[in-house]
């Protein structure tokens, strides 16, 4: 009897949702003045945030005139996306430079800063797979804040 009511009992799935693995990588330095104001003002934010405690953060200090760091000055955590990150930049120099890594892949890579808000905007849209709030680039130009690859 106990077999006959498991086998019409109904069938209950779990199913999990897989949120992306979302790693935020800053690169800049003392000597550049956005950079300066954005770790003293809008990080300090941010990391407050619900979004900020769901991501992995990484802060690289890097000069205005240096491309990404060689890896032996890397974080940890940053040094297994080097050559990826390398790729994304295009060798460029100019802080700062953020890369959003998600699932081990850049996601989007741009210089200059972003407020809490448009990082909480960006961060949100990946968790959720809603439209992204910026124009995505995978590998920048040769030229200035301009994308060679979008995403």
């Amino acid at each position: 009897m106990l077999l006959l009511v498991a086998a019409f009992a109904p069938v209950v799935f779990s199913q999990e949702i897989k949120q992306p693995n979302v790693h935020l990588i800053y690169m800049g330095g003392n000597d550049c003045p956005f950079c300066v104001a954005w770790v003293a003002t809008e990080l300090p934010i941010l990391e407050k945030s619900d979004e900020f405690t769901k991501i992995q953060f990484s802060k690289v200090v890097k000069a205005i005139k240096s491309p990404v760091p060689p890896r032996f000055f890397l974080p940890s955590e940053v040094k297994p996306f080097k050559e990826k990150l390398d790729y994304a930049s295009s060798g460029r120099s100019g802080s700062p430079q953020f890369a959003l890594m998600v699932d081990g892949e850049v996601y989007d890579y741009f210089h200059g800063t972003r407020t809490v808000k448009q990082i909480e905007d960006i961060l949100v849209s990946v968790r959720n797979g809603t439209t992204y709030p910026f124009k995505r680039c995978i590998k920048a130009s040769d030229a200035w804040k301009k994308c060679e690859i979008a995403g």
